[in-house]
């Protein structure tokens, strides 16, 4: 057979192959499914008689995609809490609005479009029932006879809880289809984090896997697998605020996420134009049940909808503090951010704190600190000779490498040294920084003067300028005589690279840099002097 007898074979093998696919296969497919389907129903209608129960509730819409009933126009119910301003929807009976009495100012956490947090059932419409200062009941009518009843009781520690009683008074069994609770779309923040809360908010859900003592936050986006071990909350995060539902006497179910435009925001401080604000919105699946006549049946649940404060959340239950990013040196953040409590416990100022913080940190480290920037001072000093022998054997790299370890012997200069004390620096600083970006603590804390926020920028950029300088300075004494002009302008251009990174970063992180950049700089002048002395 030639090559164009078996490409036309081929092609006729393929149209065959398609033709059953499409007009036999597939239709077959279709019909057994369709039938599955409907015997499935049937079965289920079957038992419901056979129970004397009937669905009263119809199955639930994806979560991105509900439609609110047009029986009855929203209406909004306030309550008024001490740590918020709390507004519910009648449709589902979810948090629309929460207003946070935040120390700086109020912050309007759920600004966006949907049914809210929290909310359940989206087709019923809910009417407030009852209410006292710190608690609020909402009840639904589902069919004559059956209702739905929904209570919010907020406590001051934070664990807040959320019961849903379905209450059938009729005389048959009635059978409610599964439903679920409904999250988001979107967590607002703090106006000094807005610009990083795109990336920041997530659907997150807590799992204790097997073999490690704490359990593992997991992040949920659309088209994830669902979670393979029993999850013990679940609900939607960003860097300063959570909002979870911890269920007690039901089993929590599937869960689905989406990702949908709340609004437009600036790209680029404007330059790139305006982009698509996403934010996550979550859901979590509830299981059908019957209620028999004349009963109850409870979903009792917990919930925390706050700001992430790691010292509260240590008093409370549910290891809620895992949900505070301390970054890969988690244990030395944790460390890091005792000890600043403990100086804030002494000073009453966290800036003041983060400065003692920063001093006890460069002398625990200080004999590190020594070595590197001697041998800065070391490689600085036979640069000159280096650059010598470079030229003299640049098309000679064995005598290179010979006479480069000969000048090192002779001036006993190990150029190691330089990197050993930063690797040991590194995991503590990235650690401390960590653990400033997500301190609730420093929100709202004064420093001096100017600095009324340590967890926002500072408004007039002053000390971003002034760590610049001293890392100017600090620089431009560590560049080696006859240094490559390249390396040079690297070295120069690197505290402008820095103040630009520092400029929006939150003032607390830029004074503890400002303060570790002024202790090696005087460390380094020392040595310097000390140096120059002994030649």
């Amino acid at each position: 057979m030639n090559n164009r007898q078996f490409l036309i074979t081929v092609m006729l093998f393929l149209l065959v192959i398609t033709g059953y696919n499409q007009f036999v296969a597939l239709p077959k497919a279709r019909a057994a499914k369709e039938a599955a389907e409907a015997q499935l129903k049937k079965s289920v209608q079957e038992a419901q008689q056979a129970s004397g129960s009937q669905t009263v509730l119809a199955a639930p819409i994806s979560v991105s995609k509900e439609k609110k009933s047009a029986a009855k126009p929203e209406e909004l119910i306030t309550l008024n809490l001490p740590q918020a301003e709390v507004t519910f929807s009648s449709k589902g009976a979810g948090i629309k609005t929460y207003l946070f009495k935040d120390v700086v100012g109020d912050v309007d956490l759920t600004p966006y479009k949907g049914e809210g947090y929290f909310s359940t059932m989206p087709q019923v419409d809910f009417a407030e029932f009852a209410r006292t200062k710190d608690s609020i009941t909402f009840v639904g009518d589902i069919v004559p006879g059956f209702s739905v009843y929904k209570t919010f009781r907020f406590n001051e520690n934070g664990i807040n809880n959320v019961n849903v009683t379905f209450e059938n008074k009729t005389s048959q069994n009635l059978a409610v289809a599964p439903w679920s609770w409904n999250f988001g779309p979107g967590l607002a923040t703090v106006k000094s984090e807005m610009n990083d809360n795109e990336r920041e908010s997530k659907a997150v859900y807590l799992v204790q896997e097997e073999g490690k003592k704490k359990p593992t936050l997991e992040t949920f986006a659309k088209g994830d697998k669902q979670p393979s071990l029993p999850w013990t909350w679940a609900g939607i995060q960003n860097r300063y605020f959570l909002s979870v539902l911890i269920p007690q006497n039901w089993k929590g179910g599937d869960l689905a996420a989406s990702s949908e435009k709340i609004g437009t925001q600036k790209r680029m401080w404007g330059l790139a134009g305006e982009g698509d604000l996403k934010g996550p919105q979550f859901s979590i699946a509830v299981a059908g049940t019957t209620v028999e006549a004349k009963s109850k049946v409870e979903y009792n649940s917990d919930f925390y909808f706050g700001p992430k404060d790691y010292k509260a959340f240590l008093t409370l239950p549910y290891h809620l503090d895992r949900s505070i990013a301390f970054g890969f040196f988690g244990a030395l953040g944790k460390i890091a951010r005792n000890v600043l409590e403990t100086f804030y416990g002494w000073t009453g100022n966290y800036g003041v704190a983060i400065i003692m913080l920063t001093v006890l940190l460069q002398a625990i480290l200080f004999k590190f600190t020594i070595m590197q920037l001697k041998s800065a001072a070391q490689m600085k000093k036979v640069q000159p000779e280096m650059k010598r022998i470079q030229e003299k054997y640049k098309g000679n790299p064995e005598a290179l490498n010979r006479e480069t370890l000969n000048l090192y012997k002779k001036y006993n200069v190990n150029p190691l040294a330089g990197c050993l004390p930063l690797l040991i620096q590194l995991p503590i600083f990235l650690a401390l920084f960590n653990a400033l970006r997500t301190s609730w603590s420093l929100h709202g804390a004064k420093f001096v003067f100017w600095i009324t926020d340590l967890s926002s920028k500072d408004p007039y950029y002053l000390l971003p300028i002034l760590m610049g300088a001293v890392m100017f300075f600090q620089q431009k004494g560590n560049i080696p005589a006859g240094t490559d002009p390249s390396q040079a302008a690297m070295f120069k251009y690197m505290p402008l690279i820095f103040t630009l990174l520092f400029m929006n970063f939150p003032s607390g992180l830029v004074l503890y840099w400002l303060t570790n950049s002024l202790l090696t700089y005087g460390i380094q002048t020392l040595i310097n002097r000390k140096i120059a002395k002994a030649n």
